[in-house]
């Protein structure tokens, strides 16, 4: 585009040109607006360290504290950008609304404690941490509740981690694929459970329920239906005796229905209805303890 330059008139004085800006102007205007964010920073710190002897200071104090706020925002000191990590099952849109800060509010009036405690309060996150900086950044780290069984109670299932803990307000329905666990107090102990299972990896993945009986032992269901009763004492030996007999005789091809580990010195076997006897000693009849 091409530029017009309008011509004085002669009897008007030229206008005088713009004098150019002394660059030791500039250069004292950010060092003066740097004082000013030290001077702020200082005030806040040194606010922190106070204690207020008393009503009258304490709200001199706000005041104070206030008017920094403000003047932080005025140079530059605001939110630009939220980082989050941790983050895998907590619906993006509820971190958000929980962390609640909008970017260009001045970044010392976000309260970490406050903004930690709304995001501690969402049924995923078990622990967060927050700290914001002056560079305008805000920093959410989350640890959420893992994923670990689902455990069934009264007809009904609840989603648990590791530590045996139910997760609020879970859809269990979206994790069927992991193991089921039933009876009292089972929750507490799968951990063991299932580091016990991860011995013989080929055969945990075989089993789909585990029942914690008389809150001393477990029984295991596998998928081809079969009962597996582990002892009291030293099940990580049943168990590997079983995958060994798996590998070795291909034990659970056979049509039974019940494997019973509990004694020490032997193994007894069930065949399922309606199949050939096998030469197999019964167990003796009575309760499942």
């Amino acid at each position: 585009m091409r530029r017009v330059t309008a011509k004085p008139r002669a009897s008007q004085p030229r206008a005088k040109a713009k004098p150019r800006r002394d660059p030791r102007s500039l250069r004292r205007q950010r060092l003066q607006r740097q004082a000013a964010i030290g001077a702020v920073l200082l005030a806040i710190a040194g606010a922190g360290w106070m204690l207020w002897p008393s009503e009258w200071i304490q709200r001199q104090g706000t005041t104070l504290g206030d008017g920094m706020v403000t003047l932080s925002g005025h140079l530059g000191l605001t939110l630009q950008s939220v980082t989050v990590d941790g983050r895998e099952q907590t619906p993006p849109e509820e971190l958000l609304a929980a962390i609640g800060a909008d970017r260009g509010t001045p970044i010392l009036a976000l309260d970490p404690a406050a903004i930690r405690a709304r995001v501690e309060n969402l049924p995923w996150v078990k622990s967060a941490s927050v700290h914001r900086g002056l560079d305008g950044n805000l920093k959410v780290h989350i640890d959420e509740f893992a994923p670990f069984a689902l455990w069934q109670r009264d007809g009904k299932f609840y989603l648990v981690d590791r530590e045996g803990e139910a997760i609020a307000a879970s859809d269990p329905g979206r994790f069927s694929q992991l193991l089921v666990l039933v009876g009292d107090n089972a929750p507490q102990h799968a951990s063991d459970l299932v580091a016990m299972l991860g011995l013989e990896p080929e055969l945990k993945a075989r089993v789909k329920a585990a029942v914690w009986v008389g809150d001393r032992r477990w029984n295991l269901r596998l998928d081809n239906g079969v009962d597996v009763k582990l002892p009291e004492t030293n099940p990580t030996a049943a168990w590997l005796q079983l995958a060994r007999l798996e590998r070795e005789q291909g034990l659970l091809k056979r049509d039974l229905s019940t494997i019973d580990l509990r004694l020490p010195d032997r193994m007894v076997v069930r065949l399922a209805p309606g199949s050939e006897p096998a030469a197999a000693k019964p167990t003796a009849p009575g309760s499942d303890t």
